[in-house]
């Protein structure tokens, strides 16, 4: 049976999937620097028939799953972003200049939705991007996640260390009033999009989809409709292979 391994290279994390059928046979991820160890566990893998990667970090990370993949017979199909594919228009001036992970996780959103609605995706940086009624990516916006934020701060102040902290309606120490602040950023965030959203579209309501290694560190804060998705960068890979291979099917039978 056929098979398509997935890979979705990010800043801190390198998560993967294997796929056959309608279904995921296994999923993993490892932190990038341990990426070397996904040796042994892609070695124990069937064949992948196809292989789809998105790629938005170090070049060196990208030299060390180019090698991995080639215990493979398949070429590696590396996603850039383009002006159109599976029905979603990529509204950015440059549209290559979009990152392979934010394309994906789009794709995958308008096959979930087909309707307008905010992307989110809760990594390293967080992304909120806003899909059109007819599928168009008409922009979106990059803030620092979590942890960038906190790290901006021992940085850029006299702060020598930060305690864990969390979310207070009136936070009374240092960690708390972090946490709390981070968090109020990104929902603030979200939110100015979505009523940007909403007064764009003439419409009342719309879904946000979200995603993220840090998604469950916002999800008990969130007031507006919202799907919770697992992996959305891999889902959409998958989508776009899928498509790959059925156009590559079509050109062979002409």
């Amino acid at each position: 049976m056929s098979s398509i391994l997935a890979i979705d290279s990010g800043n801190s994390n390198i998560k993967w999937g294997l796929y056959s059928g309608d279904q995921w046979l296994k999923q993993g991820n490892v932190f990038y620097k341990d990426v070397s160890n996904l040796e042994s566990e892609f070695i124990k893998f069937p064949r992948p028939t196809f292989i789809i990667i998105s790629h938005v970090a170090r070049d060196e990370t990208k030299n060390q799953i180019s090698k991995l993949v080639s215990l493979w017979p398949a070429k590696p199909q590396w996603l850039c972003a383009n002006r159109f594919r599976c029905s979603v228009i990529n509204g950015y001036t440059n549209p290559e200049q979009l990152g392979s992970d934010r394309w994906a996780a789009l794709i995958a959103a308008w096959k979930i939705e087909r309707q307008p609605c905010l992307v989110i995706n809760m990594g390293t940086a967080v992304t909120i991007d806003v899909l059109s009624e007819s599928g168009k990516f008409l922009g979106g916006v990059i803030l620092p996640g979590f942890d960038l934020m906190t790290k901006s701060l021992l940085a850029g102040t006299q702060l020598t260390t930060i305690e864990s902290g969390s979310y207070e309606d009136f936070p009374v120490n240092t960690g708390n009033a972090i946490r709390s602040g981070t968090l109020h950023c990104i929902l603030g965030a979200i939110d100015r999009m979505y009523n940007i959203l909403l007064s764009n579209a003439n419409i009342a309501s719309a879904n946000c989809i979200i995603s993220g290694g840090n998604a469950s560190l916002l999800i008990p804060f969130f007031k507006l409709p919202i799907k919770v998705i697992n992996n959305l960068v891999l889902e959409g890979l998958i989508i776009v292979a899928n498509d790959i291979l059925k156009n590559s099917e079509s050109s062979f039978l002409l």
